[in-house]
């Protein structure tokens, strides 16, 4: 089998989890949803549920959707940061758009309250001030997830459309990769003690402040945790750029050391129990295939979200967290050369990378969403660099389309054809995806040609029986 048909027969698997269980995808391109006229965001979005996907995920930006946000005072009246009415309209409105589009189209949203904080929400700034991250504070954090709760609750009437309310979102996931120095700052802290990580715990402060105001609108919101990167880079000689591996980060939020016993520090005096009720995590294996497992303990690729389920029901034995979380993994995706030199894989390992990892997020009962980074790849040009300039292929080039839209291998890979909420598919297939995999349909499928002329053969091959077309 190719690596197309390697990619088209995992994703095929991968519509299932089990028996009535499904395993949705989420796409992200802020790029395309937040930026374009409605009409073309519209496009764009029929374009994602027709390529097989089921969740859009969007980013809510702080310091994008606050007013005045490089002041170093908020706001006075009328401004009510928990009013979504008294922000500014221009953000909110492109924020609408993206959101009645999904609904349009039958996609479900998963709304990221996200990067970065206005400059009068943060202690200290940063050292860019549209990047303000320096230990946001979680009581205007709070306020600002209230407003959005309100605002897509189902029941608050849509501006541009008298007479009609907003689409309701239910999944939200506070801040962004907290692990990283990118989006949350200080990662470490240099005490009597020596060198300790402190991202975790201003990140389980925004977080319970978020929760309790996302619940507080309507219990019906599910609060997903953690959102972290994969690793994280780390040097005790350059803290202010180090971040925290996700486990470490994990158990420090959780207010235990190395071997799960209590942390004795400060911040841990008022420690409470973390409510949630999934975990979110990025599983990104950006330079390897994706059956790769990290060498470092700490860090959970895909093939090793095993040690990431493993703590939180350690922590969870422990009373730390909420028992028995489901994982989302809510961002995933591999960069192509073409069009970036410096990218490790071609388009056609894309998909077949694409395939592997959908199939082993399928087989991993415990999670409930994967996912796909980007629709289109971005054109470097907007980079604002020189072509040659380092800088230049900056922008994320691991889209199932190319800039300008031309569809990449990935593409019909991750269409999925044939198959829809209802058509399920049961498997027996190696790790690898690279000898035939063994399919089961529960449905008939409707027969499609891909293009080029190629087919994708599946057939019954079961312990005693004779192959079957199916």
């Amino acid at each position: 089998m190719d690596a197309l048909t390697c990619s088209l027969a995992a994703l095929l698997l991968a519509t299932a989890v089990g028996p009535g269980h499904q395993l949705p995808v989420v796409v992200q391109d802020d790029a395309l949803l937040l930026n374009r006229a409605p009409a073309q965001v519209q496009q764009y979005t029929d374009q994602i549920a027709a390529e097989g996907a089921s969740d859009v995920r969007l980013s809510a930006s702080w310091s994008g959707l606050a007013p005045s946000p490089t002041a170093t005072k908020k706001p006075g009246a009328p401004f009510d940061a928990a009013d979504s009415k008294t922000y500014p309209v221009d953000g909110f409105r492109r924020l609408d758009t993206a959101v009645k589009a999904a609904a349009a189209s039958g996609l479900d949203v998963e709304l990221d309250l996200a990067f970065w904080a206005p400059r009068w929400a943060v202690p200290k700034a940063s050292d860019r001030n549209d990047r303000e991250r320096y230990m946001p504070k979680p009581a205007e954090f709070g306020l600002f997830a209230q407003a959005l709760a309100r605002r897509y609750s189902g029941t608050f009437p849509d501006p541009d459309q008298p007479g009609r309310t907003l689409p309701a979102v239910r999944l939200w996931v506070p801040w962004n990769e907290p692990n990283q120095p990118a989006f949350l700052m200080p990662q470490w802290r240099r005490d009597k003690s020596g060198l300790r990580p402190e991202s975790p715990h201003v990140y389980r402060w925004l977080y319970q402040a978020a929760y309790a105001a996302l619940k507080g609108v309507s219990p019906a919101n599910q609060v997903l945790l953690g959102n972290t990167a994969p690793s994280a880079p780390n040097s005790a000689d350059d803290p202010d750029h180090s971040g925290v591996a996700p486990l470490k980060f994990l158990r420090t939020m959780a207010c235990v050391d190395d071997q799960l016993n209590p942390l004795k520090v400060p911040e841990c005096r008022r420690f409470a129990p973390i409510a949630a009720d999934g975990y979110a995590h990025h599983p990104y294996s950006r330079t390897s295939p994706p059956g790769g497992s990290d060498p470092n303990p700490d860090d959970a690729r895909l093939a090793s979200t095993d040690r990431l389920e493993g703590l939180l029901d350690q922590l969870a034995q422990r009373g730390r967290i909420t028992p028995n979380l489901p994982l989302y993994l809510t961002e995933y995706g591999y960069e192509t050369n073409p069009p970036d030199p410096t990218a490790p894989f071609s388009p056609d390992q894309q998909a077949q990378w694409m395939g592997e990892s959908t199939y082993l997020a399928y087989k991993d009962p415990r999670v409930r969403m994967f996912a796909q980074f980007g629709l289109r790849d971005i054109d470097p040009r907007e980079s604002g660099a020189k072509p040659g300039a380092k800088g230049y292929w900056a922008n994320w080039q691991g889209g199932l389309f190319t800039a300008d839209g031309q569809p990449k291998p990935a593409a019909l890979a991750f269409k999925q054809p044939g198959l829809r909420p209802g058509h399920r598919v049961l498997d027996r297939c190696d790790r690898g995806l690279r000898s035939p995999c063994a399919l089961r349909r529960q449905r008939d499928l409707p027969h499609e040609r891909p293009p080029s002329g190629r087919q994708l053969r599946a057939e019954r091959r079961d312990p005693g029986q004779q192959v079957a077309p199916t």
